[in-house]
């Protein structure tokens, strides 16, 4: 399986956000609500795959579920799909590699984050209300991961939620740097698999799982503490896609072409002095 080297990864990103600033609200906006509903249907196989396993498994339930969720990703990856905390790393890459500004950056985060918290609920709503995939024999997984979500104090919130876009965003990382499907596919596999069984915070996860548990009408959990929610774990993703992936990437791998030609300018700066 072939695949880019760091400083080409770096690049491909760049390009990939000079590109998405290119979108038309329109599109950026479906895409953002494909992506969504590609992550709410992972989750919707994670529960559907774990929700019944006995509870003297111990921690396999967590596995099988863990191993089913990331086709979400998948989905973004090969199908398309905007996915924004993926974004808070292409688009700070972008932004530092000036092929964006930080305005269009924070213009993506903002509209591809409400098209996936649309995505999210609609899947929420039609196949974990309306199709019942959420409730019935699955409700107790259902509000058991909600209830863990939203109830978490904020700053346990915004830490785990740092935590969480380290794997999104390696996940990402990995994924662009394969050129063949196959490597595409494992690369967005491994490290999503290790966030769900971490548990981590994951602001479009949420947006799905949350939403599916209000609407059972078991759930303890209101409107207000769903989206107070969403706004600080996007908060915790964002520092761990954009600041904590994203910029060392950058400075470690994003600047040698930068260095190159300063220092090829310098020498013929140097030679012309000379004469």
């Amino acid at each position: 399986m072939g695949m880019f080297n760091q400083t080409e990864v770096v690049d491909v990103l760049g390009d990939k956000a000079k590109a998405k600033k290119e979108f038309s609200f329109v599109k950026l906006f479906l895409l953002a609500i494909l992506g969504g509903a590609f992550i709410g249907l992972g989750f919707l196989a994670c529960i559907k795959g774990s929700g019944t396993i006995p509870a003297e498994w111990g921690s396999y339930g967590t596995l099988i579920g863990a191993c089913l969720f990331p086709i979400g990703l998948i989905g973004i990856v090969l199908v398309g799909g905007e996915l924004a905390t993926g974004n808070m790393m292409t688009m700070m890459i972008g932004a530092l590699q000036k092929k964006i500004s930080f305005i269009d950056l924070i213009y993506n985060w903002v509209v591809v984050m409400l098209g996936n918290l649309v995505g999210g609920i609609v899947v929420a709503y039609l196949w974990g209300h309306v199709a019942g995939m959420t409730e019935g024999a699955f409700l107790e997984k259902t509000l058991s991961i909600a209830n863990a979500r939203a109830g978490d104090p904020p700053l346990v919130a915004f830490i785990s939620a740092i935590g969480c876009n380290i794997f999104v965003c390696m996940a990402v990382w990995l994924s662009t740097s394969a050129k063949d499907i196959a490597g595409k596919i494992l690369g967005a596999w491994f490290p999503i698999m290790i966030f769900v069984v971490g548990g981590f915070q994951h602001v479009v996860a949420n947006a799905f799982v949350i939403p599916a548990a209000i609407f059972s009408g078991e759930a303890d959990i209101t409107w207000a503490s769903f989206f107070l929610n969403i706004v600080i774990v996007f908060l915790g993703n964002a520092v761990g896609g954009a600041l904590v992936i994203g910029l060392p990437c950058y400075l470690m791998y994003g600047k040698k072409e930068d260095s190159a030609v300063k220092a090829g300018s310098s020498k013929m700066a140097n030679a012309a002095a000379e004469h």
